[in-house]
């Protein structure tokens, strides 16, 4: 295990730093989750009819444990969408419209939450693949080159085509259910 911790470190985190846009200290420790669980899953004889390299696997157990840091480091809140999203449909209107139909003043906190459970409900009803696309991007942070790879698109630039329209049908949403309020 050690042999394989030593090979594999340096790659390893350069990939989850890559990818994940985590801090050094972050992939480490993801680092570190994974090689237990690799240990946990020889001990328990999880190993013995691997289809692919013992690398690969671990990867697996990597990204998996990455989408697990990225999403505790995002408890804050932070409703981050797309620049161009938000330069092309007038955010201030949006925002100053949902502040004052949710007629919250002075209470950030609860402006943040209140947002972030429409953003959430209507991304949830998305049909899929932008649900899924979405979550991907935004709450995992997920890079599009990631995206395209885990959802089977045949290039980058297929998977940001589909995040636009996907984007669009967001917004329809939102701005429907700020209207609505």
């Amino acid at each position: 295990m050690n042999d394989f911790a030593k090979e594999y470190k340096e790659r390893t985190l350069a990939f989850l730093k890559k990818y994940f846009l985590l801090s050094l200290e972050d992939c480490e420790d993801v680092f570190q989750e994974a090689l237990i669980t690799l240990y946990l899953s020889a001990v328990e004889g999880k190993l013995d009819d691997l289809k692919s390299s013992l690398y690969t696997y671990f990867i697996g157990i990597c990204k998996n444990k990455a989408f697990e840091q990225v999403r505790s480091n995002k408890k804050h809140c932070a409703i981050s969408l797309d620049n161009d999203f938000w330069n092309e449909n007038g955010t201030g209107e949006i925002m100053a419209k949902a502040d004052k139909i949710l007629q919250i003043t002075n209470a950030e906190e609860q402006n943040c939450a209140e947002r972030q459970n429409l953003v959430q409900t209507i991304v949830q009803k998305l049909p899929s693949p932008c649900n899924e696309l979405l979550w991907s991007f935004y709450r995992d942070a997920l890079s599009m080159k990631v995206i395209a790879t885990m959802f089977g698109y045949s290039s980058e630039s297929a998977a940001k085509v589909t995040k636009h329209r996907c984007m669009e049908k967001f917004n329809k949403s939102y701005q429907t259910a700020i209207i609505g309020l």
